[in-house]
């Protein structure tokens, strides 16, 4: 089936515990409810902040919480590049800056990434 943006239901809210998963850091955010999911696979990836410089246009850094598999992946982010094609798509490149990927899933790493990529990318369509 694939990935599907959608609105993050009560019933997977609680399945999930995302209330525990947005306790969990020293900054605050999680007031996201969407997320993108491949049910099937049951993997998912969820915007948890965005944080800006000052200035808006400096620097921006997102924070996301990337489910794969049974392990909870958090992922920070660097905006590189963004910019706009002539028929006005927004194209963005990014710079993973910290991954805290659990022991029992960290052998597959390589893995985890590419479907973080893909993930990424189904959230933004």
């Amino acid at each position: 089936m694939g990935y599907v943006n959608e609105w993050i239901s009560a019933e997977d809210w609680e399945k999930y515990d995302f209330n525990a998963i947005n306790k969990r850091r020293a900054i605050r955010g999680g007031a996201d409810r969407y997320w993108a999911i491949d049910r099937d696979r049951e993997i998912w990836v969820k915007l948890y902040l965005v944080s800006r410089d000052i200035d808006y246009d400096t620097e921006i850094r997102t924070y996301w919480d990337f489910y794969w598999k049974g392990g909870l992946v958090p992922i920070e982010t660097k905006a590189l590049k963004r910019s706009r094609s002539e028929d006005g798509v927004l194209y963005g490149y990014i710079k993973i800056l910290e991954l805290e990927i659990p022991e029992n899933i960290l052998r597959h790493k390589s893995e985890i990434l590419q479907e973080f990529k893909a993930a990424i990318e189904a959230s933004f369509l």
